[in-house]
């Protein structure tokens, strides 16, 4: 059995070199190197021989020609962007843009901030809302130890009579 040479594939960079050789764009060195693969690889001839047929068909289609103004408006387009300076890329605009960015950073960091403080100052609790809310408590304490027991106010609590008696006393005696 003969042996069997196996075919391998051109790689992109390849195939683009093809192209540049057919359009006698490489250096002499590069021209080299793509005559060596096309004398030595199947593929590449193969796919010199296709590019050259297209290259030929193409050379067949009718040119197309350009308007009479067409060159004059191409030439006043290019004049214009010479002219009129692009605003979007200019320094000035860059500087703003850095500067907004900046800015927009800073406000952020603030509120983050500020929701922050706001967040630990008036909703997590502190040690001493308990002390300030029983205050009154507090401020009696040394009467309530000397009762010992609240069996007797739970006791005087539940009779409605004396209640109603303590309500009004102590309603008489607010100031209005």
């Amino acid at each position: 059995m003969a042996s069997e040479k196996r075919l391998t594939r051109l790689t992109t960079e390849q195939r683009y070199e093809l192209v540049a050789y057919l359009d006698g764009e490489l250096s002499d060195e590069d021209t080299r190197k793509i005559e060596q693969l096309i004398a030595g690889s199947a593929v590449a001839r193969g796919d010199v021989e296709l590019l050259a047929a297209t290259y030929e068909l193409l050379g067949e289609l009718p040119r197309p020609k350009a308007s009479g103004d067409f060159t004059e408006r191409t030439m006043a387009t290019a004049r214009l962007d010479e002219i009129k300076p692009d605003l979007v890329s200019s320094p000035l605009i860059d500087g703003i843009r850095r500067s907004l960015s900046y800015i927009g950073w800073i406000a952020l960091l603030l509120v983050a901030g500020a929701i922050g403080y706001s967040a630990t100052r008036f909703w997590a609790p502190r040690p001493y809302d308990t002390v300030v809310r029983d205050f009154e408590i507090i401020e009696q304490l040394d009467k309530y130890t000397e009762i010992g027991s609240t069996d007797f106010l739970e006791r005087l609590s539940n009779s409605e009579r004396l209640m109603s008696e303590i309500r009004g006393e102590v309603d008489h005696a607010s100031p209005r």
